[in-house]
């Protein structure tokens, strides 16, 4: 969204936990966990036991497959609740009260990609590794109605306020070239094989320990997300993490520091343009008001119309899941992953609890008995339907 408009609360608010956190005490000082660095989505999970039980409940930080999952669309099924009878309020009623108990229930198999793998799969990109060109598009795009209004102030009316215009855009483009270096999907583990010779790749060794989480959300529905323990972890702890070691001219210090400042130009941006302008002429500042009414406009759309991950990977994943229920995932580090989605829906909670609990014990005993099996492709199914519920 546009900038330009009176986001200096919300960038206030971004300062502070930047500061509580102490990032502005020195090199590899403070935490980025919950600031704007890196978010804390406060959701929680639990891994599920091979004796049925659980662990202790557990912080899932960026929790990048969750978010995934909530973002998938999904509609109630109206074809299993008996219809209304016209003009009997008690039976709408009971009609509204047994689709609102529905619920979601998706389970999400990741698990390392080779080249068989993901040769038929659409593959995502990434937002962590190199600078892409749409990263700038996207930019240019958020404040083309700014530059236009900008535009106008300088060939019109040939005004110097027409620099305030700028700022905006290049705030942006100073936080994008000084973006902090993020941890990426790390490579599997390997091991020493005598009859190979040598280092053994994952795909060709025995299966690591596949672990099984339940995200603790029922307002999304009910999560399963199952893997090799070494890869699934990677998304409930520290993929995504800036990268804080590297020092010099232009090390990670240097671009945390005027990653903070952009904020700080945020905050200074509404407010300064605002006693800028009480000394312009009429006419430019009626312009500058319409502008605002814009920037407002735009904020509230986007605050409240669900803007938040459009244009994101994990839109962008949850969308092709939603199509083909398999995807690759490829963020730029060498180190591809493939998502395969099952998914059914529950009548209730308690019936989703049920499926979950089925699922999980089915599964459990599977991963004793094949402990030595290689990860399968086998799509999950379920007894209403095997593919993902669309919009």
């Amino acid at each position: 969204m546009p900038i330009g408009g009176p986001i200096h609360k919300a960038a206030v608010e971004a300062l502070d936990r930047l500061v509580f956190a102490g990032l502005w005490k020195g090199y590899c000082r403070g935490d980025m966990l919950g600031t704007a660095f890196y978010n804390d989505t406060g959701h929680h999970y639990v891994m599920r036991m091979a004796d049925g039980s659980k662990s202790e409940r557990k912080a899932a930080r960026n929790a990048f497959w969750i978010t995934v999952l909530g973002l998938i669309p999904w509609q109630p099924r109206i074809d299993t609740v008996d219809p209304a009878t016209p003009g009997d309020d008690e039976s709408a009623a009971r009609v509204v009260q047994e689709v609102r108990a529905q619920r979601p229930v998706f389970v999400l198999n990741i698990l390392r990609a080779d080249s068989t793998v993901a040769e038929n799969l659409p593959i995502v990109d990434g937002d962590i590794g190199r600078l892409k060109f749409r990263y700038i598009a996207a930019i240019i795009a958020s404040e083309i109605i700014t530059l236009a209004v900008g535009i106008v102030n300088a060939t019109v009316w040939r005004s110097l306020f027409s620099i305030w215009y700028l700022a905006p855009l290049l705030l942006k483009l100073v936080g994008l070239f000084c973006r902090v270096r993020r941890k990426s999907v790390e490579p599997s583990s390997v091991r020493t094989a005598p009859e190979h010779g040598g280092k053994t790749p994952l795909s060709n060794r025995p299966k690591d320990e596949q672990l099984l989480c339940e995200v603790e959300d029922f307002s999304k529905g009910f999560l399963l997300i199952e893997g090799p323990s070494e890869l699934v972890l990677q998304f409930f702890r520290h993929y995504g993490h800036p990268i804080r070691h590297r020092k010099g001219a232009f090390g990670d210090r240097v671009r945390e520091v005027i990653s903070m400042f952009t904020v700080v130009g945020s905050i200074v941006v509404y407010p300064g343009g605002l006693i800028a302008f009480i000394f312009a002429p009429t006419t430019i500042q009626w312009v500058w008001l319409g502008y605002q009414l814009y920037a407002m406009l735009a904020m509230h759309l986007y605050r409240f119309g669900g803007a938040e991950h459009i244009g994101t990977t994990q839109e962008w994943i949850a969308r092709e899941l939603s199509s083909h229920n398999s995807v690759c995932f490829d963020d730029g580090s060498g180190n591809r992953v493939v998502a395969q989605l099952g998914s059914s829906i529950a009548s209730s909670v308690s019936e989703g609890r049920r499926k979950v609990e089925h699922f999980v014990r089915q599964k459990l005993r599977d991963h004793a008995q094949n402990s030595m099996a290689t990860p399968s492709l086998r799509p999950q199914t379920w007894p209403e339907r095997s593919r993902a519920p669309s919009s």
